[in-house]
């Protein structure tokens, strides 16, 4: 596998790493309502919608920006290493590190109980449901 296709793999594989581990916290706090279900899990549907809605038009416009840069990716070995930052470009990585930032600061505000009405599980399930869909554009681009 060339540098170029396995940094496509790995920019892919990472939003599917990220994906179950966002899906596996959102799911963790969603146990209450697996506990006792009631109303509140319809939510569940807005999850869904939105993890669609942000996987076709955001991060597909995402994907494609991170493809545009395939280009700078050469046949060196540190490009099989860090092909996949190339691929982000500086913006992306900035802005996975924003996404990070904002991920900590949830989970801080939920430990001291701002999220009383628990809607963090369902963020969380969104957010990971458009990063798994949204890692189909960047394994399409392997073929």
């Amino acid at each position: 596998m060339n540098a170029k296709k396995l940094s496509i793999f790995l920019a892919g594989f990472l939003w599917v790493l990220v994906a179950f581990r966002i899906g596996s916290r959102g799911i963790e706090w969603l146990s209450p309502y697996l506990a006792n279900p009631d109303w509140k899990l319809s939510f569940l549907i807005f999850s869904f919608l939105i993890a669609f809605f942000k996987a076709t038009k955001v991060l597909k416009k995402s994907c494609e920006r991170n493809l545009a840069n395939l280009e700078k990716i050469q046949e060196k070995t540190s490009h099989y290493f860090f092909g996949w930052l190339i691929l982000y470009g500086k913006k992306g990585v900035i802005l996975i590190s924003v996404m990070i930032g904002l991920g900590i600061g949830l989970r801080y505000l939920r430990a001291i109980g701002i999220d009383s009405f628990n809607i963090f599980p369902f963020i969380y399930l969104g957010i990971a449901g458009a990063l798994l869909l949204g890692s189909q554009y960047y394994f399409k681009a392997l073929k």
